[in-house]
């Protein structure tokens, strides 16, 4: 019961910084003018207001309420009534909030209609924090020649929340949700219909597509329980588990494969815990090594022997040791030219003593850090408690940079050349 609770409180987190994500965003007005042409009034006015829709990159008018608009025109009339504009504004409505007509003619030397218009068009702002890497997690598919297995799929839910949760909470991603579309998708419909307020539909076709698409797929899952007897006499049921799950980092423009590692899970678990524990613990493990592999954790501010680490939340916890490296000169690949990172040295190794919902502060326990080191300068290498664990290999990759930010994708050092950015 208490580990299906922790999956359930998991969940509502992730939705919880999903609502911050959309409660940053907002509708927001803008006045344009726009001028329109076409053989009546009516043409012209649906040529001026798609006109003026364009320019913030809101919706198309659509078909029927362009039918309206010309069926409004009275035999080609030039004169725009006031009954004719609130026919208009009320085709409209939802698209372009208010409109004025500031001119309106024939031209001389082609005997068209023109119209000059003044109009107030809604457009939805996204959140800054769709400036970041766009990502999305498929939900974890299951070999079909496990699909028999009981408990197989359920773990695999169980993997895809905790990994979805633990990148949504490194707050280095801005994630693209691909496990309940369904769902969201039916609540969008729910607001694309004219009688919506003006608020609510600009939502529609505001839908964003992710940079780069993670893949899971459990390939291996047996489990079986085993009876252990203690030299007390008492014996104790454990369960033994070999999962095995194939990670991929696909670049969705392209279909290139980014990145790809194969997660063995040895066997036997501890005792007490249970198979939902263990999907949660694997889906940590799973996004820790997509985040470090993207974005390593960087040491942001040191004062004596304490340590401010950029990230917090669940991905970092109070105990954990970290090798502090600093960072050299570039490598590069000698047959392909390709960037292979830069040069680390260990300087130190550094405790975590608090963590909040955004950083972790950890304590120097061996060597110290180079005075006047810069923000990013260092990274925080995991030192795993099992040397023989899926996480022994620093793993480091590149991307782009995010649109708009300035500092490299690996977290620290300087800025990479333009050539090595397809990494």
């Amino acid at each position: 019961m208490k580990s299906l609770i922790r999956l359930l409180l998991r969940a509502l987190l992730v939705s919880a910084l999903s609502a911050g994500l959309l409660a940053q965003a907002q509708v927001v007005y803008r006045e344009v003018t726009a001028t329109g042409n076409g053989g009546d009034p009516g043409e012209a006015l649906l040529d001026a207001l798609e006109g003026a829709i364009a320019q913030v990159g809101g919706q198309r008018l659509s078909s029927s309420t362009s039918l309206t608009i010309a069926e409004s025109t009275r035999n080609g009339s030039t004169q725009m009534s006031e009954d004719f504009r609130q026919k208009v504004e009320k085709a409209t409505r939802g698209v372009i909030k208010s409109y004025s007509v500031l001119e309106s003619g024939t031209t001389p030397s082609s005997g068209r209609a023109f119209v000059r218009i003044k109009a107030v068009v809604p457009t939805y702002k996204q959140s800054e924090q769709l400036k970041r890497m766009k990502l999305a997690l498929a939900p974890v598919a299951v070999a079909q020649s496990l699909a028999g297995q009981a408990g197989a799929r359920e773990f695999a839910e169980g993997v895809s929340a905790a990994t979805e949760a633990y990148l949504t909470q490194s707050r280095k991603f801005a994630m693209i949700d691909r496990r309940f579309t369904d769902a969201s998708g039916r609540e969008m419909a729910r607001v694309h219909t004219r009688y919506a307020p003006i608020a609510e539909t600009v939502k529609v076709g505001m839908r964003v597509g992710a940079d780069y698409l993670v893949l899971a797929h459990v390939k291996a899952f047996d489990v079986q329980e085993q009876a252990e007897r203690r030299v007390t006499g008492r014996t104790v049921t454990r369960l033994r588990a070999e999962i095995g799950i194939d990670l991929r980092v696909l670049d969705v423009a392209t279909g290139q494969i980014k990145f790809a590692h194969s997660y063995v899970h040895p066997g036997r678990l501890p005792a007490g815990m249970t198979l939902t524990q263990l999907s949660a613990e694997i889906g940590a493990d799973l996004g820790q090594l997509i985040n470090t592999a993207i974005y390593p954790l960087a040491v942001v501010a040191a004062s004596g022997d304490q340590l401010t680490l950029n990230q917090g939340g669940d991905t970092v916890q109070v105990g954990r040791v970290y090798r502090i490296v600093s960072q050299g000169k570039a490598l590069v690949d000698p047959y392909t030219r390709e960037s292979l990172g830069q040069e680390e040295a260990e300087v130190a190794r550094a405790e975590v003593t608090a963590v909040t919902d955004r950083t972790a502060t950890a304590k120097l326990v061996a060597g110290r850090v180079p005075e006047g080191s810069k923000p990013g300068a260092l990274l925080a290498r995991l030192v795993p408690d099992d040397a023989t664990g899926p996480l022994t290999a620093a793993v480091q990759v590149r991307l782009p940079n995010a649109p708009g930010a300035d500092a490299p994708a690996s977290g620290g050092g300087t800025r990479r050349a333009g050539k090595d950015e397809d990494w």
